[in-house]
């Protein structure tokens, strides 16, 4: 019993020590880049959905076909078959 208890103040030391040296050897993260997008920061892009595959994509990118929105000239045709 007196082994079961220097041992697990042992593994908590150890779980201890790599808990602090953990959090001082970190790299800050980066700063955010700024956008290419031309809307104003905070402004959100009308978003679409491709009907073909689900893909989540902005509006203005989108391909329009009779029957919605698709990612790509590929899957309207697909779709449309």
């Amino acid at each position: 019993m007196k082994w079961l208890l220097v041992l697990l103040i042992v593994l908590g030391g150890v779980w201890w020590l790599r808990q602090t040296r953990r959090g001082r050897h970190q790299r800050p993260a980066p700063p955010p880049q700024a956008a290419a997008s031309p809307t104003p920061e905070g402004s959100t892009r009308p978003m679409t959905q491709c009907l073909q595959c689900g893909l989540h994509l902005p509006l203005e990118d989108a391909v329009q076909g009779p029957q919605g929105h698709y990612c790509s000239a590929a899957h309207r045709q697909q779709h449309d078959a």
